[in-house]
């Protein structure tokens, strides 16, 4: 019998470098004075629910900024999936998600090295 391949074998927190980014985006955010939470479940439009990577929090526990961690294309833009998410967030909550991505993607230039 051959192996199943499993679309998503860390399940839904990511692999290991998506982890390490997440992390690390919460560090940042806590050194500058935040409140970071990681897995923020956000209700948007039509019961559609969405789990923002971090969310940084005010001084009213209000979400001031989202921050979403994915891969990056060869041009360095968010994969489809991520865009999508960033896209839906950005209409229902007015506010633009940072993408962070957790994959290098090395330019022309720096083959040249």
């Amino acid at each position: 019998m051959s192996e199943k391949k499993v679309p998503n074998p860390y399940g839904k927190l990511g692999s290991p470098k998506h982890r390490e980014k997440v992390d690390e985006v919460v560090e940042e955010e806590t050194l500058k004075g935040f409140k970071a939470i990681k897995e923020y479940l956000l209700n948007l439009f039509g019961g559609k629910k969405r789990y923002m990577d971090v969310a940084v929090l005010g001084s009213k526990d209000d979400p001031i900024s989202y921050h979403q961690i994915g891969k990056q294309t060869k041009n360095r833009l968010p994969v489809k999936r991520e865009r999508d998410v960033i896209e839906e967030v950005y209409q229902d909550k007015g506010i633009l998600p940072k993408f962070h991505p957790y994959n290098e993607i090395k330019s022309e230039k720096d083959n040249e090295k």
